[in-house]
């Protein structure tokens, strides 16, 4: 698992508008908690983790007025806004190297399905997985070979060949990936097609700054306690 060091700064203000004015400076307000720490507010540099917000990196985090303590930590959350999509807060957790913690790791399919060479169509209805792992094992992906699939075939999460020491969170009935026939792929179509034409709606660009404004306003709130 790749490992990285960012250094970030301890928040002190509190108050409503607090991590507007923070953003304006260029950065963005975060928190970083667990293990039965006490709760510390931050704010950092939104490009030291863009790359990582899923990747499930190790990050020796620096809080530069804490005496340059520096605690390992994984990205447990973040918000970025409605419509820009810029990054708005981030949480981090604190972990112990010997210590699991539960995960989400990306799926990624291998080969191609012998029904797919028959006109049969694949659909993947699952792309990630929840695993507990030792944060040096979290694997980048899990790999499933959906090579023999057929047409009507499908895997699910018990299908996975996981490495030793790695426990599967996710249901293991929750299928990953089938492959179905045009005829049904069509008939699913056609009702979602339906439900989707039951309640039109027209958002304007009015709409979407007010919208992104209610958002933002609303994480504020979210987390003005730290």
């Amino acid at each position: 698992m790749e490992r990285h060091s960012i250094e970030v700064e301890l928040r002190t203000e509190s108050g409503k508008g607090v991590a507007r004015k923070i953003r304006r400076d260029g950065k963005i307000p975060g928190v970083v908690y667990g293990r039965g720490k006490e709760a510390k507010s931050i704010k950092l540099d939104p490009s030291d983790i863009e790359k990582l917000l899923f990747s499930n990196a190790i990050i020796d985090l620096t809080i530069a007025e804490d005496d340059g303590e520096e605690s390992t930590v994984i990205i447990k959350d973040f918000q970025k806004s409605v419509i820009k999509r810029e990054l708005l807060h981030v949480d981090f957790q604190y972990i112990s190297m010997d210590e699991k913690i539960t995960v989400s790791v990306p799926l990624h399919l291998e080969g191609t399905a012998a029904g797919v060479h028959d006109g049969g169509v694949l659909q993947q209805l699952l792309r990630n997985v929840d695993i507990d792992a030792l944060p040096a094992e979290i694997p980048s992906e899990v790999t499933i070979d959906i090579s023999e699939l057929g047409i009507g075939d499908s895997l699910s999460a018990a299908d996975l060949d996981l490495p030793e020491g790695i426990d599967l969170i996710t249901d293991s009935d929750e299928v990953i990936v089938t492959v179905v026939t045009p005829t049904e792929l069509s008939e699913e179509d056609e009702e979602e097609e339906e439900e989707e034409f039951l309640e039109p709606e027209v958002i304007g660009e009015e709409d979407e700054e007010e919208g992104e404004e209610a958002a933002e306003e609303e994480e504020e709130k979210d987390y003005q306690e730290y």
